[in-house]
């Protein structure tokens, strides 16, 4: 492929605004998987995906592509990244296997990012739990005067005899 028909299919996958990008590693774990099932080489899957991913992503993917393409070996052109971002930590973890092992591991991809899933939803049911919890003594604080004013003292005041 030339470098003009390689910077036309890396254009179909560019972020069009220049500004956010894609950040979510499942995504872009299961893309990475979809790339290896067709044909293309871990490689060539990162350059893609680091034309739209966000920016600091980005350059850190750029860099493990450059490095890789001078030939350097994987844990080296991922330190050659740098500072890296949560998400390229993560990538280069889900990633090692199909990288250093050489074998088809569309597979391993899939289950990597299906696992990533359930662990933030896990995360996010926890959040939500504690939520609940955290909740209640607001609550109690701000409904407790409202239900003494409109629902007890009306109840005494009617039960005070009338002077007349």
């Amino acid at each position: 492929m030339n470098n003009t028909s390689r910077g036309e299919a890396a254009g179909t996958l560019r972020n069009p605004d220049g500004q956010g990008g894609l950040r979510n590693v499942p995504m872009i774990l299961e893309l990475v998987a979809a790339m290896l099932d067709s044909g293309a080489g871990l490689g060539r899957s990162l350059e893609l995906i680091a034309g739209c991913a966000s920016p600091q992503l980005s350059r850190s993917l750029k860099a493990v592509v450059a490095a890789l393409d001078i030939g350097t070996d994987w844990e080296t052109a991922w330190r050659s990244a740098g500072q890296q971002c949560a998400e390229a930590r993560k990538l280069k973890d889900a990633l090692a296997f199909a990288a250093l092992t050489g074998a088809p591991s569309s597979a391993i991809l899939f289950a990597q990012a299906a696992r990533l899933r359930r662990e933030k939803f896990r995360v996010a049911e926890k959040r939500a739990a504690a939520l609940g919890v955290k909740l209640v003594i607001p609550l109690g604080l701000c409904s407790l005067p409202a239900f003494i004013c409109l629902g007890v003292v009306p109840v005494l005041l009617a039960m005070l005899p009338s002077g007349g």
